[in-house]
């Protein structure tokens, strides 16, 4: 099983293997410490909007990504204090999932789910089980199975909005230049893309009325709000000691 972020030791849960493993709930978030950013859906894009930066991100397959910044720097997730807790109202799906995760099959629409073995969590004091004496998911299990399964279909709702997105020609690179206000430390922000509002009102009629139809305006109208929270993760960077 190949790594993904946040997570180490990613393995199928297997009923014979883990029947009596128990695991307690996330409160602790230092697995994320590292994270400077995270993917996002586009349904959770107006709650996120609230705190965070939403920008998109291009991969090795030049597609655009959705995400959520966290930090300024490599390895630097500012929302993460130093005793784990997580320093914002709302907590990105993608991190609520943990320590649980898909992995796709050869079954075409069919999970696997499977779990994070480097989680302190597993087998912990205060753990409670994953799975029923009869082998069904024990209510923890179940209630994060359903997660899975609604933010892979959000994903899939949202790599399809990113893709038009992307092919109307509205997404610009950002790139820009942070400072402290006596000017004493300066760094640049760069390999992040961003909706240009001028060329999204440039829009055939025809395309406007299609994201707005679906329901996909509003997300990206978040996204430009958003990013006046680069000022605010700014007065947390160097908030930070030295």
């Amino acid at each position: 099983m190949t790594q993904m972020l946040i997570y180490e030791k990613i393995v199928v849960l297997d009923i014979k293997k883990h029947k009596n493993t128990r695991v307690a709930p996330v409160t602790d978030f230092s697995f994320a410490a590292s994270a400077n950013s995270i993917p996002l859906a586009g349904v959770e894009f107006i709650e996120a909007a609230k705190e965070y930066p939403i920008a998109f991100i291009k991969n090795t397959q030049g597609e655009y990504l959705p995400t959520i910044i966290l930090g300024l720097q490599n390895s630097q997730n500012l929302f993460v204090s130093p005793d784990g807790k997580w320093n914002a109202h709302y907590i990105p799906a993608y991190i609520r999932r943990y320590p649980f995760v898909p992995s796709t099959t050869n079954e075409a629409g069919k999970l696997n789910i499977c779990i994070d073995e480097a989680y302190p969590g597993i087998n912990g004091e205060n753990g409670v089980p994953i799975f029923n004496a009869d082998g069904t998911p024990a209510p923890l299990l179940e209630k994060s199975v359903q997660l899975i399964q609604d933010y892979h279909l959000q994903m899939q709702n949202t790599n399809s909005f990113t893709s038009r997105l992307a092919a109307s020609g509205v997404l610009q690179e950002m790139k820009a230049e942070f400072g402290a206000r006596d000017g004493s430390r300066k760094f640049r922000l760069s390999g992040i893309f961003v909706v240009n509002e001028k060329k999204l009102l440039g829009l055939e009629d025809a395309q406007v009325l299609d994201f707005f139809r679906k329901g996909e305006f509003a997300w990206i109208y978040s996204h430009l709000t958003s990013l006046s929270n680069f000022p605010r993760m700014l007065d947390r960077f160097f908030a930070q000691p030295q």
